[in-house]
């Protein structure tokens, strides 16, 4: 294709290679998953094919994702990545001060055993 791909064509296409390259998936799985060629795939990843709408349906579908996934800006996706890591490790603190309560109750019930027998 001459033209160079838009703005939102390349987000779909970059989306797309991202997310199958996470999951573990070749080109030629994909393109099978979804009824097409692997060159076809490899194209596409090179900008040199623009999927048509069917076959971005057909992809989302194949790297079991939400078609609106694929729309989604990387900033959006950080965003979210920054606020899922945020909230982990919010749980993770949460967590790690029980855990250490838990510690300095035991080790105050030994301490009290431990002087009753003095």
């Amino acid at each position: 294709m001459d033209n160079e791909p838009t703005k939102l064509e390349k987000t779909v296409i970059d989306n797309i290679r991202r997310i199958r390259q996470e999951k573990g998936i070749s080109q030629l799985r994909l393109s099978i998953f979804c009824g097409t060629s692997a060159s076809y795939i490899g194209l596409m990843e090179t900008y040199k094919n623009i999927p048509k709408l069917s076959t971005i349906e057909r992809i989302a579908e194949a790297l079991d994702v939400p078609v609106l996934e694929l729309f989604s800006s990387s900033e959006k996706t950080d965003i979210l990545s920054n606020n899922e890591n945020e909230k982990e490790l919010e749980r993770k603190e949460r967590i790690r001060n029980h855990i250490k309560k838990e510690i300095i109750n035991k080790i105050s019930s030994n301490l009290d055993d431990i002087l009753q027998m003095i």
